[in-house]
Parts: structure tokens; C-alpha cells; sequence
């Protein structure tokens, strides 16, 4: 049986947010006695007595935190100058949201064990220097997945259709999305499900744009995979050839939104960085759109439908379905309680990509 893992114990305080302080005093240990086994510092391991109680303070199984597991650090895109400028992102936010990632990773591990992906399109890695730069590579990728020249009804199927588990999640409001490369799992896209769609599909491929083009950490790589989330949603060259002819206006702009899937300051920024708007009409247009607040959040009215995940509610929903898994089965599995797993898992019978291995 593997030893008591104090990080995990970290782990679980960070994701239930709880301070040592709170946890050592619902346990009934003294707080430097709690700190000591958090950090493995104890001559021995806790007594089963006391990981009872601090598991229980927690409202974590005890099992959990007998995993000889390793701990994934934060995604590339949570690093350096990206979140630097999320200043308003609180360190305990950021705290949370690498337990969740972790969990959910652990628990992806154990389910899919018993199943395997049938991709059946290409997940490309390219260099964006030597692919011509980040809207290249979009079009590339465009090319790759035999997308038309027309607007992509639902990205997630495609990013699914590529192997990539794409789950919707209850993130802090600063986080859009984020991206988990972990080895021995497929690449995660992890949204936050309260973001506008407009937003929502926009980090989709953002996110899509690191998994692409960023292996490692660069300065440029937001900006990069900005571009590439632009010019794969909404290719330049189609939305253009959509506007010549008449006034650029809001009323325009609303219309190519509801088309193409993408946020009116999305194509706005697009015209003007291609120069199709000159300086001074991009910015007549920046300042309607900041006077009516769009700059924050487009209206309910000029938005779309969300777009429905398939792939990661299948991996728990075939466990149920075909492997005949009970609800205290998936607790055992995955050393989780019932509430945390209604939490983090929805389960919706559609058509996926996996299939049990017999």
C-alpha cells in the first residue's frame, strides 16, 4: 500500500480552500503538529486516528491521500507575462484552480484505464516561425481538419474529433481557460462555463492555439494564440470579402457575429490590425463599442448558443452505461465523496469517440 502523501493533503485544503488554521482546529490537532504532517516533516507517518480527522475536516476519503501519484504544476498558460496581467486574479484563485486541475487529472488517469480514443483527425504541432506565423498556422490547421470556407459550427467537435477532452468547469471569474499537457493523458481544455459564448469559444481556441504552437513558455505566445483563435474562427480573408461594399458599422459587425460565431470586438480588432478600417474608423468603432459597454460584455442579444461538450462526459457516462459502474463504485474509483463528483461531472448520452477495451 503506498505511504501517506502530503501533498495531497496541500492539495485537498487548497481545493476546498481552507486555511491551516481551520483544518487543524476542526481535526483537533495543534496547528504546528498540522503543519508539520502537511509538509512530511513528522520523524514518521500521522497516526491513522489523525488522518481520519483531518480527512474528515476535509471531506476527502482517507484513501485519498494513500496515492502515489505526481502532482502536474500549473499550465504553461498560467505562467509569466499571460497571468501577470490578470492582476486581479486572487493567489488563492490560482491555488484552487491547480487542485481542481490536479483531481480532475487523477481522476481522467483512472477512468481511462478502461477505455481508448478513436481520433480520427490530426492534432498538428507546428513551429509558428517556420509555419509563416500564428494565422498561418490556423489556416493550416483549417486545411488539416478539411474545414470549408464557411464558419465552424462547433470547434469543440472538432477538437474532440482530434483527441482533446474538453470539459466546462466552475473556474474565478478572471479565468477563461486553461490547458493541461499531462503525461499519460490526452491534452485537456478546461473552460470556464460562465463566460459569455462569444468569449467561451474564443478561448476554445485559444487554448487549441497552445497546444498547436507552444510547447514551451514565451513572451509572445498570448498574442500568438490570440491570432491563431482569430483567423481559425473567422478567416480575414473570408470575413473581408463579407464587408466590402458599404459602411463598416456596429449593425454590420453584429451581423458577421452572429455568421462567423465571434465576438464584435473580435472582428473589430481583426479589421484594423489587416487594415482593411483605416486608424480613424477603428477607432470611431472602438469608441461605440465602449460607449455602449460591449467592451465588457456584448449583449444577450447578439449572442449564440454555447457549444455542448461530448467526449469528457462519455468517459464517466460509459463507466455507467457499459461498465455498469454503481455511484459508490465511482466514489471507490476515483477516492472521491458523491458531492464532489456531481460537482465536477455531467453526464449526457450522445454519440462519443470511445469505446471500451474489451
Amino acid at each position: 500500500m503506498p505511504n501517506f502523501n502530503g501533498e495531497l493533503l496541500l492539495l485537498a485544503r487548497q481545493y476546498r480552500e481552507r486555511s491551516q488554521a481551520d483544518v487543524a482546529t476542526e481535526a483537533g490537532l495543534d496547528q504546528g503538529h498540522y503543519s508539520r504532517i502537511e509538509r512530511g516533516l513528522l520523524n514518521s507517518e500521522p497516526s491513522e486516528e489523525t488522518i481520519s480527522k483531518i480527512a474528515k475536516a476535509l471531506d476527502f476519503p482517507v484513501d485519498f491521500f494513500f496515492q502515489d501519484i505526481e502532482l502536474s504544476g500549473l499550465p504553461l498558460s498560467v505562467h509569466g507575462p499571460a497571468w501577470r496581467k490578470r492582476a486581479t486574479t486572487l493567489a488563492s484563485d490560482i491555488k484552487r484552480l491547480h487542485a481542481e486541475l490536479n483531481i480532475r487529472a487523477f481522476h481522467l488517469k483512472e477512468l481511462l484505464n478502461s477505455l481508448e480514443f478513436d481520433a480520427d483527425l490530426p492534432l498538428p504541432e507546428l513551429d509558428v516561425d517556420e509555419c509563416g506565423g500564428a494565422a498561418a498556422a490556423a489556416r493550416l490547421v483549417r486545411r488539416a481538419w478539411s474545414i470549408p470556407d464557411s464558419p465552424i459550427r462547433s470547434l469543440t467537435s472538432y477538437c474532440e474529433r482530434a483527441g482533446i477532452l474538453v470539459a466546462h468547469c466552475d473556474f474565478p471569474e478572471k479565468v477563461d481557460g486553461v490547458t493541461m499537457r499531462v503525461r499519460g493523458l490526452p491534452p485537456c481544455i478546461f473552460l470556464n462555463r460562465s463566460a459569455p459564448a462569444d468569449r467561451m469559444r474564443h478561448s476554445l481556441a485559444h487554448e487549441l492555439g497552445h497546444i498547436v504552437l507552444h510547447r514551451i513558455p514565451t513572451d509572445d505566445m498570448e498574442k500568438e494564440a490570440d491570432v491563431f483563435a482569430s483567423e481559425l474562427l473567422a478567416p480575414f480573408k473570408l470575413v473581408s470579402a463579407e464587408l466590402i461594399g458599404g459602411r463598416v458599422t456596429l449593425h454590420r459587425l453584429v451581423q458577421q457575429k452572429m455568421y462567423w460565431r465571434v465576438s464584435v470586438a473580435s472582428l473589430l480588432y481583426k479589421l484594423g490590425e489587416n487594415g482593411f478600417l483605416t486608424s480613424n474608423q477603428a477607432g470611431y468603432l472602438w469608441r461605440q463599442l465602449s460607449a455602449k459597454g460591449w467592451k465588457t460584455q456584448e449583449p444577450e442579444e447578439t449572442q449564440f448558443a454555447r457549444e455542448k461538450t461530448n467526449l469528457y462526459e462519455h468517459v464517466i457516462a460509459l463507466h455507467i452505461e457499459e461498465l455498469k459502474y454503481s455511484k459508490a463504485d465511482m466514489k471507490k474509483l476515483l477516492r472521491s465523496n458523491g458531492r464532489d463528483l456531481e460537482v465536477l461531472y455531467s453526464i449526457e448520452k450522445e454519440k462519443s469517440h470511445l469505446r471500451v477495451v474489451k
